[in-house]
């Protein structure tokens, strides 16, 4: 009769490689869904894309929305895109994406210590041709959420 053997060490070792690779494989899949910079820069842009500005207003960090009241923004940016421009959307690309450390929105504003800069093309087809536009957008975390700011400086 033969014994079955003792040594249970590569059932463990299965084991613990096993739980490594879950692990593994829940963090990639919970990095994939979370909101980071560049995912409130996308969520902005297709708010502004849709004509839904007050959405977008909601995404802005609190110093912009004391800059801009949130029924004025919606009033001046759909009427600087439909009516001066004549456009109804609008294609846009985040071209780069930059961290940055110590910056500020203006001159003797507060400083964030940590902003990601991301560079986003707006491309308008207007009554008065195609036209593009280039602009560094800036995420913050405020309250361990991303938002949005713009550079005034």
């Amino acid at each position: 009769m033969r014994r079955r053997s003792a040594n249970k060490l590569p059932l463990i070792f299965g084991v613990i490689v096993g739980m490594m690779l879950l692990i593994l494989f829940v963090r990639f899949l919970s990095g994939l869904s979370s909101d980071g910079p560049e995912d409130v820069v996308e969520e902005f842009y297709h708010y502004e894309q849709e004509g839904d500005f007050g959405s977008a207003w909601e995404l802005f960090h609190p110093v912009m929305q004391e800059r801009f009241a949130k029924n004025a923004y919606v009033t001046e940016r759909s009427h600087i895109y439909m009516g001066h421009y004549g456009v109804t959307t609008f294609k846009y690309e985040i071209i780069e994406k930059e961290e940055v450390q110590k910056w500020k929105m203006e001159k003797g504003g507060d400083e964030f210590p940590n902003a990601s800069k991301v560079t986003v093309e707006q491309t308008f087809k207007s009554k008065f041709g195609s036209f593009t536009i280039k602009q560094d957008v800036y995420a913050v975390q405020h309250e361990e959420e991303w938002r949005i700011v713009w550079d005034f400086k």
